[in-house]
């Protein structure tokens, strides 16, 4: 099995072990060797896996013991990764002293794990060569993941690992998060600094730019920001969409046993672009609870999912009688109803919750990963029983929604 399948069977089973599991000791014996085998280690090799790795200058603690990192690893032959363990009962904190210092003191290692067997937090030195920074660069949860999330671990594998590539993912990773936040805040937001950017280089004011100039443009700047970007969205989406309605399926990802599709003709585009999309395991989990929520529902329609490169949406029959639409390729997840904003926040409680242009819907709410829909059960039933409610009052079919979202 590759990387991702092996961590599903081991999630599987961590979910049935750890109410059993307590203490360190038990967390490290019963999680955490597992997960580094699967990263690819020899748990039973001294040369890869030192347990209690003891440094030269380790401190003394206050019983006589020298401190102790829980696990060394080592790659071809040279020390590259310490994991500090915490027992399952302890909640993910940043790292504590003593994996600093082990960190801090040790030039060959870039990359120190802490984890109490179900989330692996890394951490790496990017603010200044071997002080390893505040806050981890990535988090790893085994009972919640996505496939992109498993395919972020193989940098860390055994035959994986390099330490330059590893500063190379934390910095694009750690600067996407900082950049992506800044962006979206100002162009929720304009600062005065980005009002004056835009009317400076587009020479909008003769004068000094004043502060009642800044006040008079802030509403201006906002809407033509909002403008633009709405017609990016609805460009791109439209040119995802094929005139003609695509395949779907009723209730159930595709089966693996499918014949292979006959190859696209050189003068149908259309088909070449449909056949670019590729449906994920966490787009098809999604469907899959979806689909099972709503057959709580007293409602029963068959639901089906259209997928595009740009979002999955979830629909009842008809491609244009969409209930969600899921983004799961962006720098945050988030799932697109029609409900109005107050309700989407009402009946999702403790998920960030905004509202969208209305071509695309109503509501926006953000999301982690597949499981969290399991948690938005209301939701789901809702936006499924009004979606059949809009088709049974004879609510004209949203066709342009459907190009435009």
């Amino acid at each position: 099995m590759g990387l991702y399948e092996d961590l599903r069977q081991f999630s599987e089973q961590v979910k049935k072990r750890q109410g059993f599991i307590k203490g360190e000791e038990s967390t490290k014996q019963a999680l955490v060797l597992p997960f580094l085998q699967i990263l690819g280690f020899d748990i039973y090799d001294p040369t890869e896996i030192r347990p209690e790795y003891v440094a030269d200058f380790a401190k003394k603690k206050s019983n006589g013991q020298f401190e102790k990192i829980d696990y060394a690893l080592y790659v071809k032959g040279e020390l590259g990764i310490f994991v500090e363990c915490k027992s399952i009962e302890a909640k993910p904190q940043d790292h504590d002293g003593q994996l600093a210092r082990y960190f801090n003191s040790t030039q060959s290692v870039r990359v120190g794990i802490l984890t109490n067997g179900l989330t692996y937090r890394f951490f790496t030195d990017l603010r200044a060569p071997n002080m390893i920074d505040e806050s981890p660069f990535f988090e790893f949860n085994v009972l919640s993941f996505t496939e992109r999330d498993a395919d972020a671990l193989r940098p860390f594998t055994r035959d994986g690992f390099n330490a330059a590539t590893v500063q190379r993912y934390a910095e694009e990773v750690i600067s996407m998060e900082k950049i992506t936040t800044l962006v979206d805040e100002l162009l929720r937001n304009p600062s005065e600094d980005f009002i004056r950017f835009i009317l400076g280089t587009l020479n909008l004011v003769s004068g000094r730019i004043t502060e009642r100039v800044i006040e008079r443009f802030s509403p201006i700047v906002k809407k033509s920001v909002q403008s633009a970007l709405l017609g990016m969205m609805t460009k791109s989406i439209q040119q995802e969409i094929a005139p003609q309605e695509p395949a779907i399926v009723e209730h159930a990802p595709p089966a693996a046993s499918n014949p292979p599709a006959e190859a696209p003709s050189a003068k149908d585009p259309n088909a070449t672009r449909e056949s670019a999309v590729v449906t994920t395991e966490e787009e098809l989990e999604i469907f899959r609870i979806v689909s099972r929520l709503c057959d709580e529902s007293a409602t029963k329609v068959p639901i089906k999912y259209k997928d595009t490169a740009t979002y999955f949406g979830i629909n009842i029959g008809v491609v244009t009688r969409w209930f969600l639409r899921v983004f799961v390729n962006g720098p945050r997840k988030s799932v697109v109803t029609r409900l109005p904003v107050e309700q989407a926040a009402m009946l999702a409680p403790g998920f960030q919750v905004e509202g969208t242009p209305e071509s695309m819907g109503k509501s926006r709410i953000f999301f982690n990963s597949a499981s969290d829909f399991e948690r938005l059960r209301a939701m789901v039933i809702v936006s499924y029983e009004e979606e059949i409610k809009r088709r049974d009052a004879g609510v004209p079919e949203d066709a342009g929604a459907e190009s435009a979202a």
